[in-house]
């Protein structure tokens, strides 16, 4: 028949112990996860709340944020700068600048794909990056093609490069 435990507070630590394992298993986020949260910190990080943030604030806060985010060589391809082509500092610069053109922006980025390629050590995202902001003529609002690409490193997912459709045609 039955086993019956002498002591209930070795079943209770058992019991403790499975439920821990099985949190642990499956609670862990998935990468692709991950990486949608990356892009989720992304947007916000550039967003401009309104034209009273401090440049220098706004740059030192851009400067911490990409370090979590962007590797330092991160290449782009962005038609509205050219003079840019690769790398976090360049990134940090422009992203600043756009606090003094902007008296409002958010970033919406949605990846309709993320895909895990060469043996899960990098991604490419595809999907679509949505801008609303105001330069005080009125909101506008530009979408645009976007893609990222992600590399794991001890850090975690990086993005490694930033390519951005050109406007359409009017």
């Amino acid at each position: 028949g039955c086993v019956r435990l002498k002591d209930p507070r070795g079943m209770a630590a058992a019991v403790l112990g499975i439920a821990i394992l099985l949190y642990a298993v499956f609670a862990k986020k998935s990468d692709e996860e991950l990486i949608r949260e990356q892009l989720d910190e992304l947007a916000q990080a550039v967003r401009v709340s309104g034209p009273d943030e401090n440049p220098i604030f706004r740059g030192k806060r851009l400067h911490d944020k990409f370090e979590k985010l962007l590797v330092p060589n991160v290449r782009v391809d962005i038609s509205e700068l050219t003079q840019i082509s690769s790398g976090r500092t360049e990134l940090v610069g422009v992203a600043t600048r756009a606090g003094t053109i902007f008296r409002s922006a958010d970033v919406e980025i949605d990846a309709s794909s993320v895909d895990l390629i060469a043996g899960g050590s990098s991604a490419m995202v595809s999907g679509s990056a949505t801008l609303v902001g105001d330069r005080g003529n009125g909101t506008q609002r530009d979408q645009r093609r976007v893609s990222f690409g992600f590399a794991k490193t001890k850090d975690g997912w990086l993005i490694d490069s930033v390519v951005v459709a050109p406007p359409p045609a009017e």
